[in-house]
Formats: structure tokens, C-alpha cells, sequence
């Protein structure tokens, strides 16, 4: 009878510790499909320089400087160092600690900082094509950011193009206070997502 009796406690113990189980483990944060940075992912681009998704990792962050909480711990990936929220990264900044990259919503404006009182926004518009290099990217979102006392159609920072499925494939940088035209800092030579 002994050995029935704790083969009996143990499975009650195994499924009362497997339904506790079942709302307190952290969430996965999957990435989007204009960033799809699955972890074995990754990006060359013309600079030399190599962008890689690593690993899904837990992180949480205060979503205030108001507050002390911090939000869930969840398991994102971490794109280029930094940790990927969908199409969010977290960014030490205390007054905007996530800065949204993209919405792929079609339209926006958006405040990601503030810089000495002016505020940092992007705004994002949807192409139907870019071409990169021999590559032609289909449905693209170009991503400006600017500073609000300019105004982003000549007066932008940088500018940032997301192709669906692929990511980052061009960003441009121009100085706001400049007639000189931007330059491209760099385009994608060739990437692998790891889906």
C-alpha cells in the first residue's frame, strides 16, 4: 500500500505544480515581420558591420521614472545588444525607457526622447517598393526621425527603411542644419533569418 500511496502523492504534487505552472511562466515576445530578428538570425550590410538576433533572453524594465515597478519579465530577443520588443527596444533614456522603431501601422508620428527640451519623434510611411543594391524590397516602411522644432521633409536625422520578412535594409543620415544632401550610412549586402 506504501508505494501506491506516494506514487499517488507525488502525481497530485506534479499536477497542482504543473497548473501554478501554467500562468506564472514568462511570456515569449516573438519578433514582428518588419524586424524579424529570431534569434540565428542575422544581417550584413555595406559598412562591414554584421547585425545579429542571439538569444531569447528575460529582461524587464520601469516603465516610468515615476514609478518603482517594473514591468513582467518576459523573454525577448536581443537584436544588435539591445532587447527587442516586437518592434521596440529598451534604451536607458528616463523619461521614454522604450524607443519604438517602427509601428507598421501605415501612418504616425510618434515621441521617442527629448533632447535638451525638444522633443525627438519618428514618423513612418509605407512604399511600395525600395531598390537596395540588385535587391527590390516590396512593401517597406520608411522610418524618419527628426527633431519637433524642424520640420522631418527636409530637416531629418536619420531615416531607417524595414522591408517585410527581411528588416532593416537601408538607413540614411542628414544633418537638419545642412543644405548638403543625406548619405547613406548603409545597405544590406545579404542576410539569413532564422524562422
Amino acid at each position: 500500500m506504501r508505494p501506491f500511496r506516494l506514487s499517488f502523492i507525488v502525481a497530485a504534487g506534479l499536477a497542482v505544480f504543473a497548473a501554478c505552472g501554467d500562468g506564472s511562466d514568462p511570456k515569449y515576445i516573438a519578433p514582428e515581420a518588419y524586424l524579424p530578428a529570431y534569434p540565428g538570425s542575422y544581417w550584413d550590410y555595406t559598412d562591414g558591420t554584421r547585425v545579429r538576433a542571439t538569444a531569447y533572453e528575460l529582461h524587464s524594465y520601469r516603465p516610468s521614472t515615476t514609478s518603482t515597478d517594473y514591468t513582467d519579465e518576459c523573454y525577448v530577443p536581443v537584436w544588435d545588444g539591445h532587447y527587442l520588443y516586437k518592434y521596440s527596444i529598451y534604451q536607458p533614456s528616463p523619461l521614454y525607457p522604450m524607443k519604438e522603431l517602427l509601428r507598421a501601422k501605415g501612418s504616425a508620428v510618434w515621441i521617442v526622447d527629448e533632447n535638451n527640451g525638444d522633443k525627438l519623434k519618428r514618423s513612418e510611411v509605407l512604399i511600395d517598393s525600395l531598390a537596395v543594391g540588385d535587391s527590390l524590397y516590396k512593401s517597406v516602411y520608411r522610418v524618419t526621425e527628426f527633431l519637433e522644432s524642424l520640420d522631418d521633409t527636409d530637416h531629418w536625422n536619420i531615416r531607417e527603411y524595414y522591408a517585410k520578412n527581411v528588416g532593416l535594409v537601408k538607413v540614411e543620415v542628414n544633418n537638419p542644419h545642412d543644405s548638403l544632401g543625406c548619405v547613406v550610412q548603409k545597405e544590406l549586402r545579404s542576410y539569413f533569418i532564422n524562422k
